[in-house]
């Protein structure tokens, strides 16, 4: 008589998330991940920017990036290799439920990407004491006249839509200091094509870095990466160079071309062009209700073309953090 016992799934409830067992070929983890490939193919890239200042411009940016343990944050951006990136956007999806989330495959090399490696890379961990108190802001309940206050130029504020909801604040609205730091989490924290406004769940990060509140990096980036991973085609994709670099770190062969980036860096020159405060149009032209698509207004891809590629040793890596 057959035993009536089973063997238990390693997806059922209570039970650890599973690696996959067999790959579906030496590139892709399955047959669905081989057809994210194609989508992801077709995608383009948000490029980091590196943070290139001298210690007397722009202090008080420079000032709370130290007192955050966030300089690398700035530093780490060298060109991304293009063909890696994309085959750990493919294989990052999970088609599966209870396979481990936050990890990749590349060259059929695990890649993880969670809180812990992303703030590991970046010396970005919390204390053990500290708690991050991003997530009590991270559902938008704030009322919005008090991140106002600290975001905004006086007179400034959110658009809102019928219900009375704010939306976004256009960029030139903000104070010239949050403006760099815009430019910053667009590029690095948050990717985001439409740059030249802040979206209200974007204003929630924004409010907690002008207000000095404590920040968990990792898990903010892991959860960006791996939403992206779901995202269509019309998408763009963030974090190359971080994710060329997670690679490197688990001996990926990284140093093969194409190569992309990274973006325009965060210097005087761009600052004194994009960030002065200027004084708001007399007249303000009429905005739609719902967030408009993308505009141009603050280029995105302007850099000069990258030099070549810049890559560092997995050792030099783990000491500049």
């Amino acid at each position: 008589m057959a035993s009536s016992s089973k063997r238990p799934r390693s997806d059922q409830p209570g039970l650890p998330p599973r690696e996959p067992s067999r790959p579906y070929s030496c590139q892709f983890l399955t047959k669905r991940n081989e057809t994210h490939f194609a989508t992801v193919s077709g995608q383009k890239f948000i490029l980091e920017r590196r943070i290139e200042l001298d210690d007397n411009e722009a202090p008080e940016f420079l000032n709370e990036l130290t007192r955050r343990c966030w300089d690398k944050l700035g530093s780490y951006p060298f060109p991304a290799n293009i063909v890696v990136v994309k085959e750990f956007y493919a294989n990052a999806l999970r088609p599966e439920e209870g396979i481990v989330q936050y990890t990749s495959y590349v060259q059929g090399v695990r890649v993880p990407f969670d809180a812990r490696t992303i703030n590991e890379f970046l010396g970005t961990a919390l204390e053990p004491d500290e708690q991050c108190e991003y997530g009590d802001f991270e559902g938008g309940t704030i009322d919005p006249k008090l991140v106002e206050a600290v975001i905004c130029m006086p007179g400034a504020g959110f658009h809102q839509n019928r219900a009375q909801q704010p939306l976004h604040v256009k960029r030139r609205d903000l104070l010239p200091m949050v403006r760099i730091w815009l430019a910053l989490v667009h590029a690095n924290i948050l990717p985001c094509s439409h740059v030249s406004d802040l979206h209200w769940t974007q204003a929630m990060l924004m409010y907690c870095i002008m207000t000095g509140r404590t920040v968990d990096l990792g898990s903010i980036i892991c959860v960006k990466i791996s939403r992206c991973t779901k995202s269509p085609p019309s998408v763009t994709l963030g974090h190359p160079s971080l994710i060329t670099q997670l690679c490197q770190l688990v001996s990926v062969d990284v140093h093969s071309p194409p190569f992309e980036g990274p973006g325009r860096a965060i210097d005087s020159r761009y600052i004194s062009i994009y960030f002065q405060d200027r004084p708001r149009p007399a007249v303000a032209a009429l905005e739609p209700l719902h967030a408009a698509g993308p505009q141009g207004d603050m280029p995105m891809d302007d850099a000069p073309p990258p030099g070549p590629p810049l890559f560092i040793s997995i050792l030099t890596l783990s000491r500049a953090g």
